[in-house]
């Protein structure tokens, strides 16, 4: 069952690949939809009360060197799965008609799901590591050739350049596990049993980090992120803002925090990874007030919230962690919203230039309300989903130290500038009021006069009804997250 979470989109992108352009989508989307149908399966059937993985598969890979191919689902990797598997469906169907290479493009999308499906899975460390590699090739050639903007070449050599050096400090830390750990072999759960001497883990800490920093991405290592997300098709975006950031992120709860207890304890007790991601939700938040291209705005808007969840993870206490694996949930289902909310008012007016757009409510008053519950899920209300995980990380980060925990809420106090402002400007605002411009150019008379569509609102509505679900229910991720891989690391008792 594990197996077949990956092999179905990676063997279904292969198909469709080679199928003709106008079949491409709903054999992209019958596959897409394979495949969330399997996660849900899957996630129906575990056990919310078990520690550590379930059902496990378990094959000898290379067994001189005690390689393994080892997948295992817990109460964290589950959610990410399903979202994975969710937003790629949201992605295909997003996909436009008029799009060149069609067949391709959503072949490549299949294949980045299998990717990080495969990510989520991995059990054994070199597969991990095999996993992580496997998803820089569709993403690398999704930015390259269906990229947008003037630099989509540069954007996507750029993303790669940083992913690569981050892989390459990672491979020298899966082979570091291997030697100097007492297992002696690639079993996560082996080497936390057994992890390498102090001084060993500090080495192997930098490695690993930096490598997961880059990804998500932590200040000050985001500066690839902008030019991606600015260059990124919409339907990637979905998934590649939705989850794949979410991997960086993963890899500090399943490796990092696990195998390597010393120096994570160290840093956590100086400070410095959560000094780091306080400086990020501030950063992020002042950078998405000066942007006037929403798709900009809401890209820095994501890099402020994933400090949110680097801030929870390095709490180091249970309400943390938790709220900060809710928060990757909540953040998956925001920003991907945000995205196509953009790209569909762009293709209305020509243009992302929120200084020269104004009163486009009266014209598409169905899109301006879905648009609205999106903003106040992006900002935090009490009721959306985005709530109740960054409380949580703010809960635990008030339990590690008051001070940062105060200088997070900065952030919280930001989004509803950035937010609101885009949102009333946008809708609501007459041409040549304050909220329509922003270095004093007269906002244009808004040339839209399409609402939205049958086929928008459909992909829009369940990720809608999915941030008011969680907002008032997210005991359903919750309760789950006891049954995690690992026992919550307190490394000083």
């Amino acid at each position: 069952m594990l197996s077949a979470l990956w092999l179905v989109p990676a063997l279904g992108g292969l198909v469709v690949a080679w199928l003709p352009r106008s079949w491409a989508r709903w054999a992209g989307a019958a596959v897409a939809l394979a495949a969330l149908a399997l996660a849900v399966v899957v996630a129906v059937q575990l056990d919310t009360t078990h520690r550590g993985f379930q059902f496990q598969e378990n094959l000898g890979w290379i067994p001189e060197y005690r390689i393994s191919y080892h997948l295992g689902l817990d109460g964290i990797s589950v959610w990410l799965v399903l979202l994975n598997a969710f937003l790629t469906l949201i992605a295909v169907l997003a996909t436009p008609a008029r799009m060149s290479r069609r067949g391709s493009f959503i072949a490549l999308l299949l294949l980045l799901e299998a990717a990080m499906a495969g990510l989520f899975l991995a059990v054994d460390l070199l597969l991990f590591y095999v996993f992580w590699e496997a998803m820089l090739i569709p993403a690398y050639f999704l930015l390259w050739i269906w990229g947008e903007g003037e630099r989509p070449g540069w954007a996507a050599l750029k993303f790669v350049l940083y992913t690569l050096v981050g892989s390459l400090l990672m491979l020298v830390g899966v082979i570091g596990e291997y030697v100097y750990s007492g297992a002696h072999d690639f079993d996560l759960a082996h080497l936390a049993a057994q992890p390498p001497t102090q001084a060993i883990q500090f080495g192997l800490f930098a490695l690993f980090a930096l490598a997961f920093a880059i990804k998500i991405p932590i200040f000050p290592f985001h500066s690839w992120l902008p030019d991606a997300y600015l260059a990124a098709p919409t339907p990637m975006l979905v998934t590649f803002a939705g989850v794949m950031g979410k991997t960086g992120a993963y890899g500090l709860l399943r490796v990092v925090i696990p195998l390597l207890p010393h120096p994570v304890y160290w840093w956590d007790w100086n400070g410095v990874v959560p000094v780091l991601a306080v400086i990020g939700i501030c950063w992020g938040a002042l950078m998405a007030l000066a942007q006037r291209d929403m798709k900009l705005l809401v890209a820095y808007s994501s890099i402020s919230h994933m400090g949110f969840i680097v801030l929870g993870i390095f709490a180091f206490n249970a309400v943390g962690q938790q709220g900060a694996v809710l928060q990757m949930v909540n953040h998956g289902l925001i920003v991907p919203a945000l995205f196509l909310l953009v790209a569909w008012v762009q293709s209305r007016t020509g243009s992302r230039d929120r200084s020269v757009l104004a009163g486009l409510a009266p014209r598409m008053p169905v899109l301006a309300g879905l648009f609205m519950i999106v903003t106040l899920a992006a900002l935090g209300l009490p009721g959306l989903n985005s709530f109740v995980g960054e409380l949580m990380t703010l809960m635990g980060a008030w339990a590690f130290s008051p001070v940062l925990a105060i200088a997070g809420c900065v952030g919280l106090v930001l989004a509803p500038v950035y937010m609101l402002r885009l949102f009333q400007g946008l809708m609501y605002a007459r041409p040549g009021s304050e909220l329509a411009h922003g270095h004093g150019e007269v906002a244009a008379e808004p040339v839209a006069r399409a609402d939205i569509a049958r086929g928008e609102l459909a992909l829009l509505m369940p990720m809608v009804a999915l941030m008011f679900l969680l907002g008032l229910y997210p005991y359903i991720i919750t309760r789950a997250l006891p049954a995690l891989g690992y026992a919550l690391p307190v490394p000083w008792q």
